[in-house]
């Protein structure tokens, strides 16, 4: 566990200031490494005594076992118990990138990254959000965020294993999504038809929301 208290923590700059249950995201340096650190020490008591721990635990765990991953932050580890540390990534949204940067080599490379963690029966569970691809300035891809992330691969849970499965086909809509926000002309029509056609869990979701 990395101490809160260090005087390697004492300088930082926020990057994204919570409001409610939202963490903060502030910038930092140890060992002469800048490190991002996602802290919820400042949500209402509530979620930050009994939700804030599981939310850690679970994107610390999800982190760990995709370690080594092009395309996934390294974990640092924990700053007490509401904080944790990651690599900080620079880059901007994908939803920032212009279309004419938006080419088939870039949109490869997301595919690729989530192939890889749903290779370790891991599914992101939020990559409808494109805020959560960053792209470097070296045209690399990284996936961010797996506060919702669900960990699969243990014969003992198999409910947690189908939903992780689940979970990985709607993962798999993310490059379709991104082209028909920010570059539609690239939509194959299999891409068309995996956008029109919900998935069993979609499906559930919106008799559920009535949507």
């Amino acid at each position: 566990m990395i101490s809160s208290t260090s005087s390697q923590h004492r300088s930082r700059r926020v990057l994204h200031q919570g409001q409610g249950v939202q963490c903060t995201i502030y910038l930092t340096e140890r060992d002469g490494r800048q490190v991002a650190v996602k802290d919820y020490s400042a949500t209402p008591w509530f979620f930050r005594t009994f939700i804030a721990p599981y939310l850690i635990r679970r994107e610390t765990r999800a982190l760990r076992v995709l370690q080594g991953i092009p395309g996934v932050p390294q974990l640092w580890g924990r700053v007490g118990r509401l904080a944790f540390a990651l690599e900080y990534v620079e880059g901007k949204p994908i939803s920032e990138i212009a279309p004419d940067q938006l080419d088939n080599a870039l949109l490869q490379r997301v595919q690729q990254t989530i192939d890889a963690i749903h290779a370790r029966q891991v599914s992101h569970g939020d990559l409808k959000r494109r805020t959560n691809f960053l792209v470097t300035p070296q045209k690399e891809v990284v996936v961010i965020d797996y506060a919702s992330a669900v960990i699969g691969g243990c014969w003992w849970r198999p409910v947690t294993n189908w939903v992780q499965r689940q979970m990985a086909q709607i993962d798999n809509k993310a490059v379709a999504k991104i082209k028909k926000l920010g570059a539609p002309e690239l939509l194959t029509e299999a891409e068309h038809d995996l956008l029109n056609n919900p998935t069993g869990v979609e499906k559930w979701a919106r008799k559920l929301l009535k949507r």
